[in-house]
């Protein structure tokens, strides 16, 4: 098999659903002003929860240890003593690494190697190191990459599997420079090809949540710093990755099978940037004038309010707005303002 990243993924004409997701999930990208305008507490409070149910989704449904030690482990409450429980912990650190490091952490074999032995930095396995023995994975023959490299070479699985992972990070590169194909899907198709690699001995899927939450970051899309990817290949996924990850001799099926994978991924980044938009109350926002959402705030308002409260709550409402809203109201006998400044008290009359 050939990885897609490269030629075959230049040369798919892409669906219309395609195209009507990706311009979905480019609207809630530049609604992520709004998350980051948020309250410090607010900002703080909303990344932390996202990375605990993050890992909580990873690990919940093959957790021994019960629901209510899993999230005692996530936050920090008791110590870990299993290598299950030690897994867990790893996993919560690497994605908290990711979230805060993201713009200064390369995309090549090096960094998916540490990021690989991070996961298991607290435990006798040794991570950070590809397998070195050959697998049948979901019946796949092996590809043509790591054949020709083996025939032409004295390479072994190891070495092999370097050179592998290195081709799609070098090709990553050379597609976001270019330009010519849009980024989630560039990122798709490296997933794809890093899961049909399947470099380690185990932890492959957790390395492809890490590796997404972190590409998408990098390319701006930072909904997994705000709520859970952890449902992302999943295992009511494992029977999508046998069909769509598959060595076809055909091109035409193969691309529908590509066509196919890019529109799991995708519409999964949708409904995340869609469940972080009701979380926000943003849905409800939208619907009412920001007139409307002021005098809201303040009618609920016992005692004194400021304009900071209103800037706390709705971070999209700019201050000139702000400021006519609340003349109107002075004007209309509504309001009244009880101590002058910059940080002037109002009240309801």
């Amino acid at each position: 098999m050939e990885y897609i990243m490269g030629k075959k993924l230049a040369n798919i004409s892409w669906d219309m659903n395609i195209i009507k997701t990706l311009c979905k999930i480019n609207e809630y990208k530049g609604e992520q002003i709004i998350y980051k305008k948020q309250s410090k507490n607010m900002v703080s409070t909303t990344t932390e929860e996202a990375i605990t149910k993050f890992v909580y989704d990873t690990h919940i449904d093959n957790f021994m240890g019960g629901e209510e030690n899993l999230i005692k482990l996530i936050n920090n409450e008791i110590t870990p003593q299993s290598r299950e429980e030690i897994a867990v912990v790893e996993f919560r650190d690497v994605i908290k690494t990711v979230n805060s490091a993201y713009e200064d952490i390369k995309i090549n074999s090096q960094t998916i190697l540490e990021l690989h032995g991070y996961l298991h930095r607290y435990s006798l396995v040794r991570g950070g190191r590809y397998r070195n023995e050959d697998i049948n994975f979901y019946n796949m023959e092996r590809n043509n990459l790591v054949e020709n490299i083996q025939t032409n070479s004295n390479l072994n699985m190891e070495e092999c599997l370097e050179k592998e992972v290195e081709y799609i990070c070098d090709t990553y590169y050379k597609l976001i420079e270019e330009d010519k194909i849009q980024e989630l899907i560039i990122i798709a198709a490296f997933i794809r090809d890093f899961i049909s690699i399947w470099p380690f001995k185990e932890d492959n899927i957790k390395m492809a949540k890490i590796l997404t939450l972190l590409l998408l970051n990098k390319s701006g899309y930072e909904v997994g710093r705000f709520t859970s990817l952890g449902k992302l290949y999943d295992d009511s996924n494992q029977l999508l990755f046998r069909k769509l990850i598959s060595t076809k001799d055909d091109f035409e099926r193969e691309s529908n099978d590509i066509k196919k994978w890019v529109e799991y991924f995708l519409s999964f980044v949708e409904k995340s940037y869609e469940d972080l938009s009701d979380e926000m109350n943003l849905a409800v926002n939208k619907k009412e004038t920001k007139t409307r959402r002021i005098e809201k705030i303040i009618n609920s308002t016992l005692g004194y309010f400021t304009k900071d409260d209103i800037r706390n709550q709705c971070p999209d409402i700019p201050e000139p707005t702000i400021n006519r809203v609340f003349n109107n109201l002075r004007k209309s006998g509504k309001i009244e303002v009880v101590a002058k400044g910059r940080s002037a008290k109002w009240k309801k009359k």
